[in-house]
């Protein structure tokens, strides 16, 4: 009987011990890389051989209210927003604080791109970042 309550309490005081040694660092790690992957927005990005610091332009949903945005271009930078399709115009574009022209894209999956004219429809996809590149004109 002894030997059977050892055991017992053997195989229990393990089972606490795995039990107690979970890391908890690497399931907020996941956490976080799970959350980049599921943002919607919108992202302005320098070509090759392009330079700029910052964009500013406004979005319309249908006929609804304007909204102003603006982005930095220095690092990796997005606004996040609510999928649909939406108008956006009144694209500028600044370097050094001054006013630069541009001409803007979107890359298509097949390899194509379409140009962002000076108003344009555009649409967020659901836990999609639409990427805009802008070049020189």
């Amino acid at each position: 009987m002894t030997k059977n309550l050892r055991n017992l309490l053997l195989a229990v005081g393990i089972t606490f011990l795995v039990s107690c040694s979970k890391d908890e660092e690497t399931l907020t790690v996941v956490s976080g890389e799970a959350q980049i992957a599921n943002d919607t927005g919108l992202s302005f990005i320098n070509s090759s051989g392009f330079s700029a610091d910052y964009v500013s332009y406004k979005l319309r949903i249908g006929t609804g209210i304007e909204k102003e945005y603006g982005q930095s271009l220095l690092g990796y930078n997005y606004n996040e927003m609510q999928e649909g399709s939406k108008t956006i115009y009144q694209i500028e574009v600044y370097k050094d604080g001054e006013q630069i022209p541009f001409k803007a894209f979107i890359n298509e999956e097949g390899g194509e791109s379409t140009e962002v004219s000076s108003t344009s429809i555009i649409k967020i996809t659901n836990e999609e970042i639409l990427r805009i590149l802008l070049d020189e004109q």
